[in-house]
């Protein structure tokens, strides 16, 4: 298989054309989407993703496959977003794995690759589902290894080609594998996400053109009123560097963090140094930001530099959280420290008011990326960081960022729901243990019950139930009740929901909820549970109605 040689143009060529294809087809992905509730988003999640990592290569200036591929990686670590998007980012991850140092790359280089892909992608799973991405990931890898001598005298569009129908059968196969989408009638949606990353590169070689334009982020334009000719610097900068170690400048294989380390706590504090390969990112607070800038020029180039006026960002938040409880500020390190995700502000206000010290804006339709996570920890600065995801989809992300994350030991609540990370945030009780705390956590949320309501996104037959789209349905960890009025399906909610054995309720009530509802809903679930304790909160949250949190 030396007879082709893939150089690292060539790869971020494919890279590239993976991603229009991917982009172009999101939609498609999305509706494969399994479930009616709105929860289509594996499309939207790899592709953020991706972006990520293409963003990066774009500004890499060297041919080599295992830059590329590095760089590549790094960016999707950082942007990945969902189940579908950190699943991804590990392939890509492993993909790196199995070229670092190769300028050039095989055929056969490819299978390899693809294989130490593959067990990365596994291993970011602690119970690896088939009939999904990783098994389309497993089987063609498979696949090619037991085909590498057929495949030797192909050319690269040919070896393309073959892997694409490889692809394309593995997905075809996964309703076989999985009851959810045999029932459905559809394909794994990750799974098809292969397919056309694997078909952008098809389309590219063959001459076939399809672009797409990245979006840029947003830039916030500062409000230079806020620090005037009279004003006095308090606060410094928060200043964040992305350091690529360059061979001409340092031995990049002996470079000492911890010089480093200490070098920037003599300018400054909130230090956060990670190194990944040959890349260092640094955040630091300091009142001299071209110190860092000078020395961390002597050890190589930078891709990202970012310095703010600190007393900006703080005028700044006085603004956004005028009536929200403010956590006393302080640079000194903290013990124990909270991070948690939730969509509704509502929500947001409640879970403040319970001791979460950063509330990520996500949940369901809207999976934060790994860096919400990464610049929440920096934010905190505490020994320990207690991390409620409250969305399935959401905590392999807090997971990723946990495993990259050095300077604090993350724990990572397996919070499923809203009420779940509610129940969690009660019982936060920080004159006990980091262990002990994790075990009465995780036993409080193995004790709650969450029900909620959401409207169907299709029309569809699920758990022995008829769905139409627009319907409302009633949820407890899986779809139990359904009906074509809101209120009714809230009733049968309640009549389903296992209350017996509980003390309180709480009520969490979505911004379409009118005022009659409510007092109905509190009526209705009072006369089923007289016993109940009931509680009510204006969430304000978009996707879902109503939450109903019993503890």
């Amino acid at each position: 298989m030396a007879k082709i040689q893939i150089d690292g143009q060539e790869l971020k060529n494919l890279i590239e054309y993976g991603y229009n294809s991917l982009f172009i087809n999101k939609t498609i992905i999305n509706d494969l989407n399994v479930f009616p509730i709105p929860d289509g988003d594996t499309g939207d999640n790899m592709c953020m993703t991706l972006e990520g990592g293409l963003k990066l290569i774009k500004k890499e200036e060297s041919n080599s496959v295992s830059d590329i591929s590095e760089k590549c990686s790094i960016g999707m670590l950082n942007a990945a977003r969902g189940n579908s998007g950190v699943i991804l980012s590990q392939f890509f991850d492993g993909f790196y794995r199995g070229v670092k140092g190769k300028e050039t790359i095989s055929l056969n280089d490819i299978i390899t690759a693809f294989r130490s892909a593959t067990e990365q992608g596994y291993l970011a799973v602690d119970q690896p589902t088939e009939g999904t991405m990783l098994t389309v990931a497993r089987e063609s890898t498979e696949s090619l290894e037991n085909s590498r001598s057929d495949l030797e005298e192909l050319s690269l569009a040919d070896f393309n080609e073959r892997l694409l129908n490889i692809i394309k059968t593995s997905v075809d196969k996964t309703p076989e594998k999985l009851e959810k989408l045999k029932e459905n009638g559809v394909v794994d949606s990750g799974g098809a996400g292969l397919y056309y990353i694997i078909e952008g590169c098809y389309k590219y070689l063959h001459g076939e053109s399809i672009s797409v334009v990245l979006d840029e982020q947003e830039v916030k334009t500062a409000d230079l009123n806020k620090f005037n000719e009279n004003s006095v610097l308090e606060f410094g900068y928060c200043s964040e560097v992305l350091l690529q170690l360059t061979r001409n400048k340092t031995d990049v294989d002996s470079f000492d963090v911890d010089k480093l380390k200490e070098f920037l706590n003599s300018i400054g504090n909130s230090l956060v140094v990670v190194k990944t390969g040959y890349v260092v990112k640094i955040h630091v607070h300091t009142f001299e930001p071209y110190k860092l800038l000078e020395y961390c020029g002597r050890y190589g180039e930078f891709l990202k530099v970012k310095i703010e006026n600190m007393m900006l960002q703080h005028n700044e938040a006085n603004i956004q959280n005028n009536f929200a409880p403010k956590p006393i500020k302080s640079e000194k390190r903290k013990k124990y420290g909270v991070v948690t995700v939730a969509s509704g502000e509502g929500v947001k206000e409640l879970f403040k008011n319970f001791g979460a010290d950063v509330v990520i804006d996500g949940g369901q339709t809207n999976n934060p990326p790994s860096s919400d996570f990464i610049d929440a920890f920096i934010k905190i600065n505490a020994e320990t960081i207690f991390v409620f995801p409250n969305n399935s989809n959401v905590i392999l992300t807090a997971k990723q960022a946990a495993k990259s994350y050095k300077a604090s030991d993350v724990v990572v609540i397996e919070s499923k729901n809203i009420g779940e990370g509610y129940a969690g945030l009660s019982m936060l009780d920080f004159t006990s243990e980091e262990k002990e705390i994790e075990n009465t956590l995780n036993e409080e949320i193995k004790n709650t019950v969450c029900g909620a309501i959401t409207t169907a996104t299709r029309t569809t037959f699920c758990n022995g139930i008829a769905i139409n789209k627009g319907d409302y349905l009633g949820l407890i960890k899986d779809i139990v009740c359904c009906d074509a009025t809101r209120i009714r399906a809230i009733y049968k909610l309640i009549d389903v929901i296992k209350a017996d054995v509980k003390d309180n309720a709480l009520l969490i009530y979505g911004k379409n909820i009118e005022d009659g509802e409510k007092t109905l809903i509190k009526q209705y679930l009072t006369h089923k549970y007289p016993h109940l304790e009931v509680y009510e909160v204006d969430g304000m949250q978009n996707v879902y109605d109503l939450y109903i949190v019993l503890n």
